[in-house]
């Protein structure tokens, strides 16, 4: 199927109002990020109670992962876009009533909850309906909007400020105007998904790679957004030169993605983990190098950010070449949660180890995860190669 006859087909209707969709989510929480840091800061909240307020939103996923299948099952892939879209457009609008910080680590929780609905159900959605031919192409443009949506919520608010309610209710109404594409997507005779055979948790056996590549993600891409401009202060430079550090990695995130997305439609999925792997774990060490010549700085951290954002890429191909049914909204769970779980981890131990050795621990750090991933590539091919020996 060539392209123009794709874009007309009944199944560029199933897929593009959901990447349409999970764009506008994007948007939302690149919004209300920074939002609600900068909110509380103001109150004169103290940076622990900011940090650990940010991240309810990925403790609500990791804790209602396993069971956001089973929910999904019971109404059906789009009536859950749908419901999470809405639910969670609610719960942003709703902080905006009170002052309460106690409040608003419930309203976090739950739009944690609500948000983890619309993306399970929105990438399991996505990765059944994608023609296997062209698989990878259509989840780089999903991981492209999305990433998209993210990176443009921050300049939105500088637009619009932070002060009083409005902000609050723009990202809110963005948040649950992303059930509106939904309503372009064409009736099938179903959109129930059957029930998954596998447990969620037992996911991590059986995707070990992809599982462990969503980790890596959430990992790498989450401390180095939130350490890569300390470690730029650290080595003498302005805030907005250290800020654009974190810009030129940022762009190159999602600009990569459809690239990957194509090659991953052409190469063996593995190679390329390898190929992303060895580039983002050979570029780290050479920031130190180049980071005082802006040319060579920026080309740096614009492929090395397209290298990290491939990993999410290239798990969730891998996730759609391998489960269907429930199953796939299963493995899609483990995937969203082992990137939560990167999310939560990558900064502490990040700050811990630029602590240790000040600044460059942090990268130090950085480099040994894509090592390890290629370590678990490896060994997986190599036990694949021994069970069919046997």
């Amino acid at each position: 199927m060539n392209l123009i006859s794709f874009l007309t087909s009944n199944q560029s209707r199933l897929l593009f109002p959901v990447i349409a969709s999970s764009g506008a989510v994007g948007l939302s929480i690149g919004l209300i990020i920074p939002l609600t840091s900068v909110v509380l800061e103001h109150r004169g909240s103290s940076v622990l109670a900011i940090g650990l307020n940010a991240s309810v939103f990925s403790i609500a996923i990791l804790m209602a992962g396993p069971f956001l299948p089973a929910l999904i099952h019971r109404i059906s892939l789009l009536k859950a876009m749908f419901l999470g879209a809405l639910l969670s457009g609610i719960f942003v609008v709703a902080l905006s009533a009170t002052d309460s910080l106690w409040f608003w680590f419930g309203l976090r929780f739950l739009l944690g909850i609500s948000g983890g609905i619309h993306w399970v159900s929105s990438e399991a959605w996505i990765n059944s309906m994608a023609p296997e031919q062209s698989r990878g192409r259509i989840v780089g443009a999903y991981a492209t909007i999305w990433s998209l949506g993210i990176a443009t919520g921050p300049v939105l608010l500088r637009l619009i400020g932070v002060d009083g309610a409005l902000p609050f209710i723009i990202s809110g109404c963005i948040m649950a105007g992303a059930a509106l594409p939904l309503l372009a997507v064409p009736k099938i005779e179903t959109t129930q998904i059957e029930t998954a055979y596998r447990p969620v948790l037992k996911m991590i056996g059986f995707a070990p790679v992809a599982v462990g590549a969503g980790f890596v993600c959430g990992y790498i891409e989450t401390a180095t957004l939130s350490l890569l401009p300390v470690y730029g202060l650290h080595n003498g430079f302005e805030t907005s030169y250290a800020l654009m550090l974190v810009s030129l990695f940022a762009v190159g995130s999602f600009l990569f993605q459809p690239l990957i997305g194509w090659f991953a439609d052409k190469v063996y999925y593995k190679s390329l983990f390898v190929l992303i792997a060895a580039i983002s774990a050979v570029t780290i060490p050479l920031i130190p190098i180049c980071l005082h010549i802006p040319f060579l700085i920026g080309t740096l951290l614009f492929v090395w950010g397209g290298s990290i954002g491939g990993y999410y890429t290239l798990g969730m191909i891998n996730l759609g070449q391998r489960f269907n049914g429930g199953d796939l909204t299963a493995a899609s769970s483990m995937f969203v949660m082992a990137y939560t779980s990167g999310m939560v981890v990558g900064p502490v131990l990040g700050s811990i180890s630029m602590q240790l050795s000040d600044p460059h621990g942090f990268l130090i750090m950085l480099a040994l995860v894509p090592i390890f991933f290629i370590f678990l590539i490896l060994r997986r091919q190599h036990g694949n190669l021994k069970a069919n020996s046997n």
